[in-house]
């Protein structure tokens, strides 16, 4: 079976499963889903970032999604949806937190969710799942008041090879739906726990930003729409180049 080729953004999906009670296919009892969020591949903290000129130390990498959606189909039903990343309006449909199942038995989570990853792994929701195997996972970045008006807000220090230690602050309103065929499907079975990991690189977004030419504001590097926007167009670059999914 071919591989996806998820590599750099959330570009990949660790999918671990483990089953926490006996099953019981007879009793139709429903399993559970675990959403994460991993800030690389191995899931791991991932603070300490190498660039071309220095290190980034992450104190905060705060991501905000909502409309996450969890389908049972083969993954190549694009109704509703863009596989190319297209900018969406990011409205709240007002039903915060909630979930349900529609016939088709897909999972729809609206959120909004805020997480910080920063630090490692960290949960998103967990909620019930009927016994049977899902074949994608869809989700919107949106710029909501949850997270300051932005998608994604990144903050720590720079420490150059020179030694300087400089603050930093990085902000975007990116928006875009983004859609995760799972090649192999999660299977969730009755009274059993599926713990899913969307993998949202940050080493990635940061390492081929040119911190060393930013120019600081009072000390501090802030790179968003107006402020070092060479850096930040290199930072958008790198988010939505890996997007699509290439089969």
């Amino acid at each position: 079976m071919k591989t996806k080729n998820l590599a750099t953004i959330l570009v990949a999906l660790i999918v671990a499963i483990s089953v926490t009670s006996c099953n019981n296919d007879k009793m139709a009892a429903p399993g559970t889903i675990q959403l994460n969020a991993a800030p690389q591949n191995s899931g791991v903290k991932s603070a300490t970032i190498e660039t071309g000129a220095g290190v980034v130390n992450l104190l905060v990498a705060s991501v905000e999604i909502q409309n996450l959606q969890i389908e049972e189909n083969s993954g190549n039903d694009n109704e509703g949806n863009n596989q190319d990343g297209n900018q969406k309006d990011g409205k709240d449909d007002g039903k915060e937190g909630k979930s349900s199942e529609n016939d088709g038995g897909d999972i729809v989570l609206t959120g909004p969710y805020v997480f910080d990853i920063a630090k490692g792994i960290a949960t998103i929701d967990s909620v019930d799942a009927q016994p049977r195997t899902y074949k994608k996972v869809n989700f919107d970045f949106v710029a909501g008041t949850e997270n300051g008006g932005n998608s994604i807000s990144i903050s720590g220090n720079y420490m150059s090879n020179s030694g300087s230690l400089i603050p930093f602050i990085l902000t975007s309103p990116f928006e875009a739906n983004i859609q995760l065929p799972l090649v192999n499907g999660i299977t969730v079975n009755s009274g059993s726990t599926v713990a899913v990991s969307i993998v949202f690189d940050v080493a990635c977004w940061l390492s081929g930003l040119d911190f060393e030419s930013a120019v600081q504001t009072s000390g501090t590097i802030e790179i968003n729409k107006g402020q070092n926007s060479s850096l930040y167009t290199s930072f958008i670059a790198a988010i939505s180049k890996h997007i699509e999914v290439e089969d």
